[in-house]
């Protein structure tokens, strides 16, 4: 599959899984001058192409969208439930981005956590979208096999 493939399965999982699952709409791309990310979680997973998935995001956008997915009021929601959220947010995008790309055959997902904001690593297919509420993030690894698993 070719990186422009990647990356358009990648940008159509995250309009998606935000919009049915999050109630969050993407407003397109976010300013360079925005707001840093604050917080990560990552899903790593095995088949044909092992690797990870991580989305980054601010600290707004993730209670904005913790929220919107639990029927909440923004103030009521718990830094833990923050993270938990931001975790099924991971877990979601990936599934949906693998599915389009690699098909169900031997294909494990981990449990999704929580991680440092450090920046993709070099090679990873990236997508950004502005949220309203700050910058959302995904970067895509995946790694090459040299011989069939």
């Amino acid at each position: 599959m070719t990186e422009a493939a990647l990356r358009k399965a990648l940008a159509d999982s995250i309009v998606e899984t935000l919009d049915a699952m999050f109630f969050t709409s993407c407003l397109g791309e976010p300013d360079p001058e925005g707001a840093p990310p604050e917080m990560a979680s990552q899903v790593s997973f095995e088949g044909t192409r092992p690797g990870r998935l991580t989305v980054r995001m601010t600290a707004r956008a993730a209670r904005s969208i913790a929220a919107n997915f639990l029927g909440e009021d923004e103030d009521d929601v718990s830094d833990r439930q923050i993270g938990d959220v931001l975790c099924e947010l991971a877990n979601m995008i990936c599934g949906f981005v693998l599915s389009r790309v690699e098909g169900a055959e031997e294909l494990r997902l981990g449990a999704p956590r929580i991680v440092e904001t450090a920046g993709p690593a070099p090679g990873a297919v990236t997508h950004a979208v502005e949220t309203g509420c700050g910058v959302l993030e995904a970067a895509l690894e995946m790694e090459d096999r040299i011989c069939p698993p």
